[in-house]
């Protein structure tokens, strides 16, 4: 059993640098699809692919703390109630920002056009960084 412990906790620690990465990464992508917009060459459909897979596995790591390959036991142990708080504080967060985000791209579409898929990853670039990082945050805060 303390096997289990030490294990969820090494792993607990680890999380909010993976979070920190897996935000940037994202963002590094994401400067990737405006740097060079998609079309309909096969290139570009691979590349909206391993877009679409990272936004959900982003999503799901965010909804369910991750670490999906790792012993139930673990996983339980990691999910805490303040690990469960502090995803409930980073989602609501990136809700809150990704909303603000829609908003203020639709009052500026009056003056500047606006493409949707530019808007809609804007909307959930700054959803899912501002999420993932305030998570990071509270969890390296919460560790110490």
């Amino acid at each position: 059993m303390s096997d289990l412990i030490e294990t969820a906790d090494r792993l607990s620690r680890r999380r909010s640098g993976m979070m920190i990465s897996f935000a940037l990464f994202f963002l590094i992508q994401q400067a990737t699809f405006f740097s060079n917009p998609p079309d309909r060459r096969v290139v570009s459909l691979v590349h909206l692919g391993g877009w679409a897979v990272l936004a959900l596995m982003l999503l799901a790591m965010l909804t369910t703390g991750g670490f999906w390959f790792k012993p139930k036991a673990v996983r339980a142990l990691m999910e805490d109630d303040m690990a469960r708080a502090h995803r409930a504080e980073a989602l609501s967060l990136g809700f809150v920002l990704a909303m603000l985000a829609g908003i203020a791209l639709f009052i500026v579409q009056v003056f500047v056009s606006i493409g949707t898929p530019v808007a809609i990853h804007l909307i959930l670039s700054i959803g899912f960084v501002s999420a993932m990082i305030r998570f990071a945050v509270l969890e390296r805060r919460a560790l110490g």
